[in-house]
């Protein structure tokens, strides 16, 4: 099924800050919203401490539930900057690009988290090639994070079915995953999956080598995995399970 959107989204820039968003989502905004505005307006507010590199909040606000990402660095460039990138565009920050990414795979109708609004304010001033970013995206109601799974209860052969259905599904229509790992796949209680976290992400049209990126997002999801078992006492991960959704990404009919 192909979604699509009424209205087309709407761009401000004022006060040093760029925002882009959806009118269907968010009526008139200021373009400071994300950074400060929000949390004014919020019902509530609480701050995501399951693992991920960006910092994150649930925040609820009137009619509409949403988590709210700030862009930080990871690594050792973390230590000497967590949150400050350097570009002078908005439309090419990683806020924008995520969001437009987000926004055709919800309309292709790709089981993802729906794009409210994408932020990029300036540090120090307009002169100075220095910005924050951060996205607002509506909250998937029900879910836990396939990591948080594996860790608390074994997972039926059916729900590894599941996952590897989904990502075939995004590889079908030439979707790359740049950090496709078990905290980046929620599940509901009906088994349905969906991917989360498309920043660096992208459509990927050319034929040359396909299916060498589309194994390579594989094998980062079994590393990513193999990772977290190897530093808990439990967690419930076998050769198995990876050969289930293996053969339901490869359309391998279950026994």
């Amino acid at each position: 099924m192909i979604l699509t959107q009424s209205k087309q989204p709407v761009f401000i820039n004022e006060d040093g800050c760029s925002l882009l968003y959806d009118p269907e989502l968010l009526d008139s905004p200021i373009s400071t919203f994300l950074r400060c505005d929000i949390f004014n307006q919020a019902l509530s507010c609480q701050q995501i401490t399951q693992s991920g590199r960006g910092q994150a909040w649930f925040i609820e606000l009137a009619g509409l539930s949403t988590v709210l990402r700030s862009y930080q660095r990871g690594g050792l460039v973390a230590r000497l900057n967590r949150q400050t990138y350097i570009g002078w565009s908005a439309k090419d920050s990683r806020a924008y690009r995520e969001w437009r990414l987000l926004s055709q795979l919800y309309a292709l109708g790709l089981p993802v988290p729906r794009p409210i609004a994408a932020s990029f304010c300036r540090v120090l001033s307009a002169s100075v090639p220095l910005y924050r970013a951060r996205i607002l995206l509506q909250r998937i109601p029900n879910v836990q994070t396939l990591d948080y799974l594996l860790s608390t209860t074994e997972l039926d052969n059916s729900v590894w079915q599941s996952v590897g259905v989904c990502i075939r599904h995004f590889h079908q229509q030439g979707v790359y995953h740049a950090d496709l790992n078990a905290n980046n796949i929620l599940l509901d209680k009906q088994q349905r999956v969906y991917l989360i976290d498309f920043d660096k992400g992208e459509i990927r049209k050319e034929k040359q080598q396909e299916a060498l990126w589309k194994l390579d997002n594989l094998q980062r999801l079994k590393r990513s995995l193999l990772k977290q078992q190897s530093s808990r006492e439990e967690y419930a991960f076998s050769e198995e399970d990876w050969s289930a959704l293996v053969d339901a990404y490869n359309g391998v009919a279950a026994s």
